[in-house]
């Protein structure tokens, strides 16, 4: 079985169970999200090392921030990547971090949905 995409547990206490604070973090993540992929993508196709270290840092503060560990340990690697101007594996890394913020984003919009049920009792 897959890691999950997200700590919700983790992410809760962090925000002390408020599903306002919840649903507003989430929201400015997919909504940033998809920028952040925009960049690492043209940095990858570009193999410009600095703008993929700088967006792939953007993208896993980001997401650690969500206690998404999946996503944040995917960029990271991309983060090294364009560190090291190392581009050998870059591809396969953009396909597994592709995966992972799929699988975050599902997460994320299903407990956004759910906070604001909570919000609306």
């Amino acid at each position: 079985m897959a890691t999950s995409a997200l700590d919700r547990d983790a992410l809760s206490d962090l925000l002390d169970g408020d599903p306002e604070l919840i649903a507003t973090l989430i929201g400015s993540f997919l909504d940033d999200c998809p920028d952040y992929m925009e960049g690492i993508r043209e940095a990858v196709e570009n193999e410009d090392g600095n703008a993929l270290e700088r967006e792939a840092h953007g993208l896993k503060g980001a997401a650690g921030s969500l206690r998404a560990r999946p996503v944040s340990e995917a960029a990271q690697v991309l983060e090294e990547m364009g560190y090291e101007d190392n581009f050998a594996e870059a591809a396969a890394a953009l396909d597994t971090l592709e995966s992972e913020v799929d699988r975050l984003r599902d997460e994320l919009q299903a407990l956004r949905n759910a906070c604001q049920e909570a919000i609306e009792e």
